[in-house]
């Protein structure tokens, strides 16, 4: 059985990765606003990113199983077609595909 400690500290990293995240969020949403900040946008995309997988990590996902989510869950959204905007979805499944294979 964790000990208290051990479980504290889980707690802290969980929290401590939910506060990265949203703080990264702030980041994109602010590079929006302020001009010229195209690589702030990216940066920001890309820590989301890799937040969320270490945040899923942490509370017992596998990587794996956060990216065969991820596909079924844009199986879903292409079948969908609910939107009121067109999103690639398509395009995207086909990007992640071919990235399994690397």
């Amino acid at each position: 059985m964790k000990s208290e400690l051990e479980i504290a500290k889980n707690i802290r990293e969980i929290e401590n990765l939910k506060v990265e995240i949203l703080g990264k969020l702030y980041n994109l949403l602010k590079s929006f606003v302020d001009a010229g900040e195209e690589d702030a946008i990216l940066d920001s995309i890309v820590d989301i990113l890799i937040y969320t997988y270490l945040l899923g990590d942490k509370i017992g996902y596998r990587f794996e199983e956060i990216d065969e989510a991820f596909t079924k869950k844009l199986k879903s959204l292409i079948v969908d077609k609910n939107f009121d905007v067109e999103y690639n979805f398509s395009e995207l499944l086909k990007y992640v595909k071919s990235r399994r294979r690397e």
